[in-house]
């Protein structure tokens, strides 16, 4: 027995390893897999760069990203050495597959701290997965900091609630969250969505460990002046054209209008009810069975609207869990309103991609790793995130990341209409099915949850 347990111990660690070299041998077994417009605009921005960093928003027309990811794209590519473009995008890449390493490592530590069982073979399994490192490092962006950020907030999240705190160790608490806000504020405009569920799983931390209302307005002052410093430091070292006080601003005011179209090879519910993706959301679009129109909805409108509805309620979700949490007398989040957490978070992510316009293939990055931790979480225990749960979502993991294969084999375009509105369809019944066990696993007073480490 002791051997085999031996054995075990060696085969998880070895998924880890296999975890972390993957993307590294794709990248090098298959050199001109990646998406060649988001490189050539890393090297444009890294060119500029070079010359004049404080100056990039002035002298880069196309530079359309806040300054961290700034920093980690061209600014990155410009210390990097290469005789010609795919020698520099293939070690562009490498650097990314290291990002990418690191989060393995960091799903590690979160499932050994929810007391996962075999934590490092699923932490390797989750990084295996083609939807882990195809929208990153394979295709030559930078999500895989952002999911790195959030990773840590969670990290964050575990520590702080694993007993209860001091008011002072609150306070540091507010101090580093605020901190990764702010560094996931200035890395890239996809993980804004998250940014907002991240800060009301704070909110409802704070007003779980206390509602006084000095603490509440005291952990709040500090937590924005930690959100807010990094930004000001970073404004005040960049020259700007005069009509801009901040990067930020120039950033949401000059970057792409992707809602503007019907889907940008994204799949959302919008794919069902027009035959060109590519034309303007902001016009009715005729809802029709057959050939007659029962009527007309402006999807850019419509989308915003069906989005913020469906918050509203995943919110309600959260915040039930977390007054029966409160009703325990207790201080801290129990392991089930973590939990939530993650899977609020996860459906925020999905909810985007399936009601606004405009929408991306990658931009479904930030779903499977924090939903799939969720199910592992509970699937050795009774409940509603059983092993079919897990089955179905490993599934569609390999799915997306096969759908992301496509795009960068030119094999699924904007005109593939059949794939995009299979993928539609799936998506959206599975968010329909976990908005479902959700609800009931809250409800339900026999949950057996996972203890925090």
């Amino acid at each position: 027995m002791k051997r085999i347990a031996e054995h075990k111990h060696y085969i998880q660690w070895l998924v880890v390893l296999l975890a972390i070299l993957l993307p590294f041998f794709i990248i090098r077994v298959f050199p001109g897999l990646y998406h060649s417009s988001d490189m050539d605009d890393f090297h444009r921005w890294s060119q500029v760069w070079q010359v004049d960093w404080r100056s990039i928003y002035v002298n880069c027309e196309r530079c359309n990203y806040p300054f961290i990811g700034v920093l980690l794209s061209g600014g990155a590519m410009s210390w990097i050495d290469g005789d010609s473009f795919d020698l520099l995008a293939n070690r562009f890449r490498y650097y990314l597959a290291v990002v990418d390493a690191l989060n393995v490592l960091l799903v590690w530590f979160i499932l050994q701290r929810l007391q996962v069982k075999s934590a490092a073979l699923w932490a390797g399994g989750i990084g295996l997965l083609p939807s882990s490192w195809m929208g990153s490092s394979v295709w030559g962006q930078i999500d895989g900091a952002g999911q790195f950020l959030i990773f840590l907030f969670f990290i964050l999240l575990i520590w702080f609630n694993r007993e209860k705190r001091s008011t002072r160790q609150f306070f540091l608490f507010a101090a580093l969250a605020g901190l990764l806000f702010s560094f996931m504020l200035l890395t890239k405009q996809l993980i804004y969505f998250s940014i907002l569920a991240l800060g009301l799983i704070f909110l409802a931390n704070v007003l779980t460990f206390s509602r006084k209302p000095i603490v509440v307005i005291a952990s709040s002052a500090i937590t924005l002046i930690a959100f807010a410093l990094p930004v000001v430091i970073i404004d005040l070292n960049l020259n700007l054209k005069e009509s801009y006080f901040s990067h930020l601003q120039y950033v949401l005011a000059t970057g792409s209008k992707h809602g503007d179209i019907i889907s940008s090879v994204g799949f959302n519910l919008w794919v069902f009810f027009t035959r060109d993706l590519l034309g303007s959301s902001r016009l009715p679009l005729p809802i029709q069975i057959g050939s007659k129109t029962l009527f007309s909805v402006t999807p850019y409108s419509a989308g915003i609207f069906f989005f913020l509805a469906i918050n509203g309620f995943l919110a309600s979700v959260l915040f039930k869990q977390v007054r029966k949490n409160r009703a325990d007398d207790t201080q801290t989040f129990n392991s089930q309103s973590i939990l939530m957490s993650f899977v609020y978070l996860a459906l925020v992510n999905l909810s985007f991609n399936l009601t606004l316009t405009g929408t991306h293939e990658r931009y479904l990055y930030h779903f499977y790793p924090f939903i799939i931790i969720t199910c592992l979480a509970f699937v050795n225990r009774d409940g509603f995130y059983n092993r079919f749960t897990l089955s179905v979502l490993l599934a569609g993991s390999l799915v997306y990341g096969a759908f992301l294969f496509g795009y960068l084999t030119r094999f699924v375009r904007a005109t593939s209409f059949m794939i995009l509105q299979g993928m539609s369809i799936f998506h959206l019944l599975l968010f329909a099915y976990l908005i479902y066990i959700t609800v009931k696993q809250i409800d339900s007073r026999t949950m057996d949850s996972p203890s925090l480490t």
